[in-house]
C-alpha cells in the first residue's frame, strides 16, 4: 500500500532528514537509493571539525519517486 506524503507548495528543497521523515525511509536506505536512482544534490557542506560532508537536498519530484520505489523502513 502507497503512503501518502502532504509537503506545502512553497517548499522547494527538503533535507535528506526531511524526506526520511516525510518518507519513512531510513538515511542509510535514502543514501542507497539515492545514489542508485540518481535523485537530489550534493552539496559540499562546511563539516564541524573542519572537513567537507556531503549533503544531500531533494526536490518534490525526488521525493515523489522515492515514495513510489521505496516502502517505510520496518528497522
Amino acid at each position: 500500500m502507497m503512503s501518502t506524503v502532504t509537503i506545502r507548495s512553497s517548499q522547494k528543497m527538503f533535507t535528506e532528514e526531511e524526506v526520511s521523515g516525510l518518507t519513512g525511509i531510513c538515511l542509510e536506505h535514502l543514501r542507497s537509493l539515492t545514489r542508485i536512482k540518481h535523485l537530489g544534490q550534493a552539496v559540499a557542506a562546511a563539516a564541524a571539525a573542519g572537513g567537507t560532508a556531503e549533503k544531500w537536498f531533494y526536490t518534490p519530484s525526488d521525493l515523489m519517486v522515492l515514495n513510489l520505489v521505496c516502502g517505510r523502513c520496518e528497522h
